[in-house]
């Protein structure tokens, strides 16, 4: 049976995971599972040869870059100044504080690009306000996390860095083709804020003046810039990702130390050492896929799925409603870069062989991934807002199923209208 060595590294993995067993080493007990069984075909060595074969490239220092420059914008005054801004243009719409998380996370989203960091940041700020005017604490939490998913989505984003290095794919492609569908996300929430704000009767506050609007822009206008530098600075060839990394957390250090001045200099060893045990722990993630990805290559698993899916259809449009479907399950189960590392590599093979750009396939299976944050079982940023907002788990959890739906139709228009994602990367960078 050409799928039993697939299922026997998969299952354990799956069981470990279940358990509560740190990822990196799920991984390394179901390889290490599967080796003993195989042993006669694989090699021990294999393990620590893949693991430093897996991070052996320069395109990986990205990551621990744009995780220290989205720490130090934060802590350096950006979060209350792009949440006041925000507020200056929907603030005085129903429901106006719903609008301000969201506006706020399509905008933090362009610094971080991180889900978790952009849910920490905005609902510390937005979820006490929210909660002083009237709203519920359930309905802030979720509000506040949904908003968080376009984090990863607009650029930059560390799962597209992943992503890319993976299958080899340019990111920065992959950055602009992010940037469309985020707006989508951000424009279907506010959609569903608004109208649920009607139905209860949430309150708005005053609208803002014309003067009021021009200064909260020019306050947050430098963190406002930082995401064009990274953008355009990797889309025209100036810099590759891991230098735009590095020119981000210099510009965060200067924007937090010398113009903004909420960042001092003891607040920088503290938020080194953050960032690099938040980075540390992708990046082992990524070391024990490589053994991972070597032997779901070594035992052809791209073309056990090609035989699988093709036996289903081979309409390119059927196979990916299909993997659509599997990547929801597959996000409510593991986080975003776990599940990135785990099945994309063995999906290459099938997404080539129908057609699918893989920078189509690439932003809507993040796009699959981020919904599988505020979707139940694990839901990560659901548990992290409902602790900020000291809010019952499963009251935000309901509250946010309407979000949910507002992001799966941002979902279905992205995956179904590949212009949605391709036409900006098409434009900037030439193709079809």
């Amino acid at each position: 049976m050409e799928i039993l060595p697939l299922l026997i590294l998969l299952i354990p993995f799956l069981i470990f995971a279940f358990l509560g067993v740190p990822i990196f080493l799920s991984m390394g007990f179901s390889s290490v599972i599967y080796i003993l069984i195989f042993h006669h075909k694989v090699p021990f060595i294999v393990i620590p040869n893949n693991m430093v074969g897996m991070l052996d490239s320069f395109g990986f220092l990205a990551i621990p870059f744009f995780f220290l420059a989205g720490d130090l914008m934060n802590t350096g005054g950006i979060t209350k100044r792009l949440v006041d801004f925000a507020a200056s243009l929907v603030g005085h719409i129903k429901g106006g504080l719903s609008h301000v998380s969201i506006i706020a996370n399509m905008i933090m989203a362009g610094v971080s690009g991180s889900a978790i960091a952009d849910a920490s940041a905005t609902g510390s700020v937005l979820i006490p306000a929210m909660k002083k005017d009237g709203y519920p604490a359930e309905y802030s939490a979720a509000v506040v996390a949904a908003a968080a998913t376009i984090g990863p989505i607009i650029p930059p984003s560390i799962p597209m860095v992943i992503y890319g290095l993976l299958v080899n794919v340019s990111i920065g492609r992959l950055f602009l083709g992010g940037a469309i569908p985020g707006i989508l996300m951000g424009l279907y929430l506010i959609i569903a804020s608004y109208f649920i704000s009607k139905k209860r009767n949430f309150p708005a506050r005053q609208r803002a003046t014309f003067r009021q609007i021009v200064w909260t822009f020019l306050s947050s206008s430098f963190a406002l810039i930082m995401p064009l530098i990274i953008i355009f600075g990797i889309v025209l060839g100036v810099v590759t990702p891991t230098e735009a990394g590095v020119v981000a957390v210099f510009y965060a250090l200067v924007v937090g130390l010398f113009v903004y001045r909420e960042l001092h200099w003891k607040d920088i060893p503290r938020i080194f050492k953050e960032s690099m045990i938040g980075s540390s722990y992708i990046m082992i993630i990524l070391a024990s896929s490589g053994v991972f990805s070597w032997l779901i290559a070594s035992m052809g698993a791209g073309e056990i799925l090609y035989n699988f899916f093709t036996s289903i259809s081979t309409n390119k449009w059927v196979v990916l409603a299909i993997l659509n479907i599997f990547f929801l399950i597959w996000g409510c189960l593991l986080d975003p870069n776990t599940g990135l590392v785990v099945v994309v590599p063995m999906l290459m093979p099938l997404i080539e062989k129908v057609g699918i750009d893989p920078v189509h396939f690439g932003v809507i299976i993040i796009l699959n991934l981020m919904v599988g944050l505020i979707t139940p079982p694990v839901c990560f940023l659901a548990y992290l807002t409902s602790t900020i907002a000291n809010a019952d788990f499963g009251k935000v959890v309901r509250e946010s199923w309407v979000f949910i739906l507002a992001l799966v139709f941002a979902l279905v228009t992205s995956t179904f209208f590949p212009q949605v994602v391709l036409w900006l990367p098409n434009l900037l960078m030439g193709g079809k």
